[in-house]
Protein backbone atom coordinates (compact mmCIF):
# COMPACT_ATOMS: atom_id res chain seq x y z
CA UNK A 1 0.00 0.00 0.00
CA UNK A 2 1.17 3.19 -1.04
CA UNK A 3 0.46 6.53 1.04
CA UNK A 4 -1.44 8.69 -1.22
CA UNK A 5 0.62 12.22 -2.15
CA UNK A 6 -0.54 15.56 -1.05
CA UNK A 7 -0.38 17.87 -4.04
CA UNK A 8 -0.44 21.65 -3.51
CA UNK A 9 -3.70 21.82 -4.16
CA UNK A 10 -4.41 19.92 -0.88
CA UNK A 11 -1.62 21.67 1.21
CA UNK A 12 -4.04 24.78 -0.08
CA UNK A 13 -7.27 23.20 1.31
CA UNK A 14 -5.76 22.04 4.68
CA UNK A 15 -4.57 25.70 4.93
CA UNK A 16 -8.12 26.99 4.40
CA UNK A 17 -9.25 25.27 7.60
CA UNK A 18 -7.32 28.27 9.01
CA UNK A 19 -10.18 30.86 8.22
CA UNK A 20 -12.76 29.54 10.00
CA UNK A 21 -10.33 29.54 13.29
CA UNK A 22 -8.78 33.14 12.54
CA UNK A 23 -12.58 34.45 12.61
CA UNK A 24 -13.91 32.52 15.64
CA UNK A 25 -10.32 34.71 17.25
CA UNK A 26 -11.44 37.34 15.80
CA UNK A 27 -15.01 37.77 16.37
CA UNK A 28 -14.06 36.92 20.45
CA UNK A 29 -11.17 39.41 20.47
CA UNK A 30 -8.86 36.32 21.52
CA UNK A 31 -6.24 38.46 20.31
CA UNK A 32 -3.71 35.82 18.61
CA UNK A 33 -4.45 35.67 15.04
CA UNK A 34 -1.23 37.47 14.10
CA UNK A 35 0.89 34.90 16.25
CA UNK A 36 -1.36 31.84 14.93
CA UNK A 37 -0.11 33.16 11.43
CA UNK A 38 3.54 33.57 12.02
CA UNK A 39 3.54 30.08 14.13
CA UNK A 40 2.01 28.76 10.47
CA UNK A 41 4.64 30.48 8.36
CA UNK A 42 7.35 29.69 10.65
CA UNK A 43 6.08 25.89 10.37
CA UNK A 44 5.67 25.75 6.21
CA UNK A 45 9.52 27.40 5.89
CA UNK A 46 10.68 25.38 8.56
CA UNK A 47 9.68 21.90 7.73
CA UNK A 48 10.01 23.01 3.79
CA UNK A 49 13.90 23.44 4.85
CA UNK A 50 13.57 19.41 6.41
CA UNK A 51 11.86 17.88 3.79
CA UNK A 52 14.86 19.58 1.47
CA UNK A 53 17.79 18.71 3.88
CA UNK A 54 16.62 15.50 5.21
CA UNK A 55 16.29 13.81 1.52
CA UNK A 56 20.31 14.41 1.28
CA UNK A 57 21.27 13.68 4.79
CA UNK A 58 19.41 10.20 4.75
CA UNK A 59 21.67 9.64 1.50
CA UNK A 60 24.72 10.81 2.62
CA UNK A 61 23.82 8.79 6.44
CA UNK A 62 27.23 9.76 7.44
CA UNK A 63 27.62 8.74 11.34
CA UNK A 64 29.54 12.56 11.85
CA UNK A 65 27.01 14.67 10.33
CA UNK A 66 24.06 12.51 11.80
CA UNK A 67 25.08 13.37 15.33
CA UNK A 68 26.13 16.96 14.61
CA UNK A 69 22.18 16.92 13.26
CA UNK A 70 21.44 15.83 16.31
CA UNK A 71 23.23 18.69 18.53
CA UNK A 72 21.62 21.24 16.72
CA UNK A 73 18.13 19.73 17.20
CA UNK A 74 18.99 19.37 20.96
CA UNK A 75 20.50 23.30 21.07
CA UNK A 76 17.83 24.80 19.66
CA UNK A 77 15.43 23.22 21.85
CA UNK A 78 17.42 23.98 24.57
CA UNK A 79 17.17 27.62 23.62
CA UNK A 80 13.47 27.26 23.07
CA UNK A 81 12.99 25.70 26.83
CA UNK A 82 14.86 28.37 28.04
CA UNK A 83 13.02 31.06 26.55
CA UNK A 84 9.59 29.72 27.46
CA UNK A 85 10.79 29.30 30.74
CA UNK A 86 11.81 33.25 31.00
CA UNK A 87 15.11 32.06 32.66
CA UNK A 88 18.41 33.92 31.80
CA UNK A 89 19.47 32.76 28.35
CA UNK A 90 23.16 33.20 29.45
CA UNK A 91 23.24 31.20 33.23
CA UNK A 92 21.05 28.36 31.24
CA UNK A 93 21.94 27.93 28.54
CA UNK A 94 24.91 24.98 28.84
CA UNK A 95 22.81 23.39 31.91
CA UNK A 96 20.00 23.13 29.67
CA UNK A 97 21.75 21.84 26.79
CA UNK A 98 23.49 19.15 28.78
CA UNK A 99 20.36 18.23 30.47
CA UNK A 100 18.41 17.30 27.14
CA UNK A 101 22.03 15.94 25.28
CA UNK A 102 22.69 13.30 27.40
CA UNK A 103 19.36 11.20 27.98
CA UNK A 104 18.58 11.40 24.11
CA UNK A 105 22.42 10.56 23.13
CA UNK A 106 21.92 7.51 25.75
CA UNK A 107 18.45 6.37 24.97
CA UNK A 108 19.47 7.01 21.37
CA UNK A 109 22.28 4.54 21.35
CA UNK A 110 20.56 2.05 23.51
CA UNK A 111 17.71 1.74 21.36
CA UNK A 112 19.24 1.56 18.28
CA UNK A 113 21.52 -1.39 19.83
CA UNK A 114 19.53 -3.50 22.06
CA UNK A 115 15.96 -2.72 20.56
CA UNK A 116 16.07 -2.24 16.75
CA UNK A 117 19.78 -4.03 17.24
CA UNK A 118 21.02 -2.04 13.62
CA UNK A 119 24.41 -3.22 12.50
CA UNK A 120 24.71 0.78 12.39
CA UNK A 121 23.46 2.46 15.37
CA UNK A 122 23.88 6.08 13.56
CA UNK A 123 22.05 5.07 10.95
CA UNK A 124 19.89 8.81 9.70
CA UNK A 125 16.66 7.60 8.79
CA UNK A 126 16.25 5.88 12.71
CA UNK A 127 18.48 7.71 14.70
CA UNK A 128 17.28 11.39 13.18
CA UNK A 129 13.71 10.92 13.39
CA UNK A 130 13.78 8.99 16.78
CA UNK A 131 15.69 12.19 18.29
CA UNK A 132 12.93 14.17 17.35
CA UNK A 133 10.29 13.08 18.60
CA UNK A 134 12.47 12.76 21.78
CA UNK A 135 13.49 15.99 21.86
CA UNK A 136 9.58 17.25 21.29
CA UNK A 137 8.20 15.65 24.22
CA UNK A 138 11.69 16.41 26.39
CA UNK A 139 10.79 20.56 25.61
CA UNK A 140 7.71 20.10 26.57
CA UNK A 141 8.36 18.15 29.87
CA UNK A 142 10.97 20.32 30.94
CA UNK A 143 9.71 23.50 30.24
CA UNK A 144 6.00 22.30 32.66
CA UNK A 145 8.70 21.28 35.51
CA UNK A 146 10.93 24.14 35.29
CA UNK A 147 7.78 26.94 35.49
CA UNK A 148 6.24 24.15 38.01
CA UNK A 149 9.37 24.33 40.17
CA UNK A 150 9.82 27.80 40.18
CA UNK A 151 6.37 29.02 40.55
CA UNK A 152 5.80 27.10 43.76
CA UNK A 153 9.04 28.74 45.21
CA UNK A 154 8.23 31.86 44.50
CA UNK A 155 4.47 31.73 45.81
CA UNK A 156 6.00 29.63 49.00
CA UNK A 157 9.19 31.26 49.36
CA UNK A 158 8.26 31.62 53.16
CA UNK A 159 7.23 28.15 53.53
CA UNK A 160 10.81 27.27 51.83
CA UNK A 161 12.63 30.25 54.30
CA UNK A 162 10.65 27.77 57.56
CA UNK A 163 11.73 25.55 56.35
CA UNK A 164 15.54 26.27 56.55
CA UNK A 165 14.87 28.10 59.98
CA UNK A 166 13.67 24.76 60.81
CA UNK A 167 17.24 23.39 60.25
CA UNK A 168 16.20 21.88 57.03
CA UNK A 169 18.90 21.58 54.36
CA UNK A 170 18.48 23.20 50.91
CA UNK A 171 17.48 19.86 49.17
CA UNK A 172 14.76 19.04 52.30
CA UNK A 173 13.38 21.86 51.87
CA UNK A 174 12.62 22.00 48.41
CA UNK A 175 11.52 17.99 47.88
CA UNK A 176 8.10 18.68 48.38
CA UNK A 177 8.63 21.63 45.39
CA UNK A 178 10.53 19.09 43.25
CA UNK A 179 8.53 15.89 43.89
CA UNK A 180 5.41 18.07 42.46
CA UNK A 181 7.42 19.70 39.31
CA UNK A 182 8.32 16.25 38.57
CA UNK A 183 4.43 14.70 39.01
CA UNK A 184 2.42 17.70 36.99
CA UNK A 185 5.47 17.56 34.37
CA UNK A 186 5.08 13.82 33.58
CA UNK A 187 1.07 13.25 34.39
CA UNK A 188 0.36 14.08 30.60
CA UNK A 189 3.16 11.24 29.54
CA UNK A 190 1.31 8.50 31.48
CA UNK A 191 -1.84 9.83 30.70
CA UNK A 192 -1.48 9.35 27.08
CA UNK A 193 0.41 5.77 27.97
CA UNK A 194 -2.34 4.95 29.62
CA UNK A 195 -5.12 5.47 26.58
CA UNK A 196 -3.00 4.51 23.88
CA UNK A 197 -4.96 2.61 21.26
CA UNK A 198 -8.29 3.51 22.81
CA UNK A 199 -8.12 7.47 23.02
CA UNK A 200 -5.69 8.55 20.11
CA UNK A 201 -3.27 6.35 17.59
CA UNK A 202 0.11 7.74 18.22
CA UNK A 203 2.48 9.41 15.61
CA UNK A 204 4.65 6.68 14.73
CA UNK A 205 1.80 3.95 14.42
CA UNK A 206 -0.08 6.37 12.06
CA UNK A 207 3.35 7.16 10.05
CA UNK A 208 4.01 3.57 9.80
CA UNK A 209 0.69 2.39 8.70
CA UNK A 210 0.21 5.15 6.51
CA UNK A 211 4.00 4.03 4.55
CA UNK A 212 2.12 0.64 4.33
CA UNK A 213 4.16 -0.83 7.35
CA UNK A 214 2.17 -4.32 8.71
CA UNK A 215 -0.09 -3.05 11.68
CA UNK A 216 1.58 -5.28 14.15
CA UNK A 217 5.30 -3.80 13.60
CA UNK A 218 3.55 -0.65 14.06
CA UNK A 219 2.18 -1.18 17.49
CA UNK A 220 5.66 -2.66 18.55
CA UNK A 221 7.43 0.45 17.23
CA UNK A 222 4.66 2.68 19.14
CA UNK A 223 5.37 0.72 22.06
CA UNK A 224 8.99 1.40 22.18
CA UNK A 225 9.39 4.38 21.56
CA UNK A 226 6.46 5.73 24.20
CA UNK A 227 8.87 3.75 26.78
CA UNK A 228 12.09 5.68 25.64
CA UNK A 229 10.36 8.70 25.29
CA UNK A 230 8.63 9.14 29.09
CA UNK A 231 12.67 7.25 30.19
CA UNK A 232 14.22 10.25 28.56
CA UNK A 233 11.76 12.73 29.83
CA UNK A 234 12.44 11.73 33.40
CA UNK A 235 15.63 11.63 33.23
CA UNK A 236 16.06 15.26 31.00
CA UNK A 237 13.83 16.45 34.19
CA UNK A 238 15.49 15.72 36.42
CA UNK A 239 18.91 16.66 35.16
CA UNK A 240 17.30 20.00 34.40
CA UNK A 241 15.86 20.71 37.52
CA UNK A 242 19.17 19.53 39.96
CA UNK A 243 21.52 21.67 37.43
CA UNK A 244 18.58 24.95 37.76
CA UNK A 245 18.88 24.26 41.52
CA UNK A 246 22.33 24.42 41.60
CA UNK A 247 22.14 27.56 39.77
CA UNK A 248 19.37 29.48 40.76
CA UNK A 249 20.20 29.43 45.13
CA UNK A 250 23.10 31.24 46.62
CA UNK A 251 25.64 29.80 49.15
CA UNK A 252 23.18 31.30 51.91
CA UNK A 253 20.50 28.93 50.24
CA UNK A 254 18.84 32.04 48.84
CA UNK A 255 16.80 32.24 46.22
CA UNK A 256 18.03 34.62 43.18
CA UNK A 257 15.00 36.66 41.45
CA UNK A 258 17.27 38.13 39.30
CA UNK A 259 18.09 34.85 37.43
CA UNK A 260 14.38 35.10 35.67
CA UNK A 261 13.16 37.76 33.03
CA UNK A 262 10.04 40.02 34.61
Amino acid sequence: MNTPDISIGGIIAGLLLLAPVMLVVWQLKLGFNKKLLLAVGRMLLQLGFVAVYLIYIFKLDNPLVNIAYVFMMVFFAALSGIKNSAMRLRRFLWSTFVAMLLPTLFTLIYFNLFVTRLSNIFQANIFIPIAGMMLGNILKSNIVALKSFFNQVKTQEKVYQYLLAAGASRREALQPFFKEAVRTAMAPNMATMATVGLVSLPGVMTGQILGGSDPSLAVKYQIMVMLIIFFTGLASILLQLLFAIRRCFDQHDQFDHSLFEH
